[in-house]
């Protein structure tokens, strides 16, 4: 091996975003045609249903997921984008949603018994306080289902909203 090899060998940085980590979203890229059904209000067991596209795709090397949805409803047409991110010094997935209603949503997690699971920040109003998760379940190669949790005051997590993805051919 010559001294320039063993110099760029010995100094060469490894690769960004290679860690096992990093991939543990792939299930979700592709595109894919989504069913919703959204809960009227918390306390209530009425659903609205609407339809929905999404394309997840891996970004920057690799190293960032991006999502853009759009839904027919319920109610009025809605679209938004998300940009999810491993963060190796916080052993944790931070993802970043923000929505043509004016939504702006912080969420942070990762695998959980399985299950991939991003949390919200807790919100206290009203002297109660609320906590917001994502959940994707029974993931397999050409659908899953992903939910909108709420929790209050530590009381079991509730759905809000449940979408079911269908990969597009």
């Amino acid at each position: 091996m010559s001294i320039l090899a063993l110099l760029v060998a010995v100094f060469a940085s490894p690769k960004p975003c290679t860690a096992p980590e990093h991939r543990q979203f792939d299930f979700w890229l592709g595109d894919w045609d989504l069913k919703l059904r959204v809960r009227t209000a918390p306390d209530k067991e009425e659903w609205q249903e609407a339809t929905a596209t999404q394309k997840i795709e891996s970004i920057l090397g690799g190293c960032s997921i991006s999502e853009n949805f759009a839904a027919d409803g319920p109610g009025t047409p809605w679209a938004g984008k998300s940009y999810s991110m491993w963060q190796p010094a916080q052993k944790q997935w931070r993802q970043t949603w923000v929505d043509d209603q004016g939504s702006y949503i912080a969420l942070s997690g990762g695998i959980e018994d399985g299950v991939m699971t991003l949390y919200g920040e807790p919100v206290t109003r009203n002297g109660k306080t609320t906590r917001m998760r994502m959940v994707f379940l029974d993931v397999k190669k050409d659908t899953l289902r992903w939910e909108w949790q709420r929790q209050a005051d530590g009381k079991p997590w509730q759905p809000m909203m449940v979408i079911d993805y269908k990969r597009r051919r």
